[in-house]
């Protein structure tokens, strides 16, 4: 079963996430088994700029160097990246005129659920993770111009290049509702009808042959009873998705996933001697067509601790395909059981912190049959002049056939690092103010059974300075 799964060893940590975080995992359109690279959402204030420069080394050749720049002024903000190599090379621009709000360069947006424009989240995801405005991570689904004219009232325009096609698109939005199309000018039309409330989004999508795709996501807080109101309530999280398997975003082709999916989460405090802790659910149903089809459920266990740590715990069922596999042989691979189970302490404020984490999975029930685990522990020191020092560490297991990504922080990046077999990995980081600004270095060490160990590194330097203003009001 070539299912993914990204151990989230030190991601809580680096990333300042809950311990509870969801891992990552590559998009579907990612190759299988290759590191892949993705862009945390970072924004300046107004008025700042941030210049970086990097190198990291290359198995075989000279080390591979990458720049960026970033600003955010008063009406105009935006961010260019070059480099070889650089699978986030590019840059968007951003900012408000007479028309309204527009973004030229590298696009990754989403109207409504997704279904349209932009990318739906898997059955178990309520968005997903890199698409739209207020996303975590900054996507890469295409590159030209996007206008958005009005704030609830207006009209939306974008037009530019997805998946190697040239598309252009227009919505209009009328308080909560919204109808929009997207066209490639060979023929293909496809159309969107959107409704946005407190509680929950719905969105239908259909096209000229009659395919179609709709879903619903509805949120609801139960009213506990509780005499103390400061405690956080429950919430109930509910979506449903149906249509016909053969529909296919024109601008994200690669992302349509499953046609039909039910899934529903609840999450909130336990309550009496249990009261710290917070327990969190999630099952979830789809199929992507008639004999794939796919379920997961599990639950997870979360109390804060002194000093800024958290200690969780959590169990998991996958069936079925994760991804729309096509192949026979493929197919067979992922229709089995996956079991698995995994814990995580993390604490530290001040000089030191510490995490450690275990996940393992197996093909037989209560996890055994191991298919896939890893350990690790991350140690940070922090010394005077804002000096740091961190040493993470990992052991992992892959059997044949099964895939493991191991997540690394860099700081303007996030590397979900793809490993295999049996190995070990230490990643040792170095942060020191520089030059005005800070350089951080990093060193990996890569080690396997019977294999000779090999390494590798990279180098990074990163200045955030505040635009100054001359008399007259411009900058300087």
């Amino acid at each position: 079963m070539r299912s993914r799964i990204v151990v989230a060893l030190v991601a809580a940590l680096a990333l300042h996430a809950p311990a509870h975080a969801q891992p990552l995992e590559p998009p579907p359109e990612a190759p299988e088994g290759v590191d892949y690279v993705i862009e945390p959402a970072d924004s300046l204030a107004v008025g700042d700029v941030e210049l970086g420069v990097g190198a990291t080394s290359r198995a075989g050749g000279s080390p591979v160097q990458r720049r960026r720049v970033s600003w955010s002024g008063d009406g105009v903000s935006g961010a260019i990246r070059e480099g070889a190599s650089d699978p986030i090379a590019g840059g968007s621009i951003d900012g408000h005129g007479r028309l309204g709000a527009f973004t030229a360069g590298r696009l990754a947006p989403r109207w409504g659920r997704g279904l349209l424009l932009g990318a739906p989240g898997d059955p178990w995801q309520s968005d997903a993770l890199d698409r739209g405005p207020g996303a975590a991570f900054r996507g890469r689904s295409g590159s030209g111009v996007m206008l958005q004219h009005g704030l609830s009232d207006g009209v939306d325009l974008v037009f530019g290049r997805f998946s190697r096609h040239r598309l252009a698109g227009m919505r209009v939005r009328r308080r909560a509702l919204a109808l929009g199309a997207l066209a490639d000018g060979q023929g293909g039309l496809q159309s969107s009808l959107s409704l946005s409330r407190h509680a929950g989004d719905a969105e239908l999508v259909w096209d000229r042959a009659g395919r179609w795709r709709a879903e619903t996501i509805l949120e609801r807080r139960l009213a506990t009873g509780a005499a103390d109101s400061s405690r956080k309530p429950w919430t109930l999280n509910a979506r449903v998705r149906g249509g016909t398997s053969g529909f296919a975003s024109l601008a994200e082709g690669s992302r349509a996933g499953p046609a039909r999916a039910l899934a529903a989460g609840l999450s909130g405090p336990l309550p009496a001697l249990f009261a710290r802790y917070r327990l969190r659910t999630l099952g979830a149903l789809w199929r992507f067509r008639p004999g794939a089809a796919g379920a997961r459920a599990g639950l997870a266990v979360e109390r804060p601790l002194a000093h800024h740590g958290a200690f969780a715990l959590g169990f998991e069922e996958q069936r079925g395909p994760r991804r729309d596999v096509l192949s026979a042989s493929a197919a067979a691979r992922a229709d089995g059981l996956r079991q698995g189970w995994w814990g995580e302490w993390w604490s530290g404020a001040g000089i030191l912190s510490l995490g450690v984490r275990h996940e393992s999975w197996g093909d037989r029930p209560w996890g055994r049959g191991v298919v896939r685990s890893v350990t690790g522990a991350r140690l940070e020191a922090r010394g005077p002049f804002d000096l740091r020092l961190a040493i993470a560490h990992s052991v992992f297991y892959a059997r044949r056939g099964e895939s493991l990504y191991l997540p690394e922080a860099e700081s303007d990046r996030l590397v979900l690092r793809a490993v295999s077999g049996d190995g070990e990995r230490t990643r040792i980081e170095l942060r020191a103010p520089f030059a005005g600004g800070h350089a951080r270095a990093a060193l990996h060490l890569n080690t396997a059974p019977e294999r000779r160990a090999r390494a590798d590194w990279t180098l990074d330097w990163t200045r955030r300075a505040r635009l100054r203003r001359a008399a007259g009001g411009s900058p300087e």
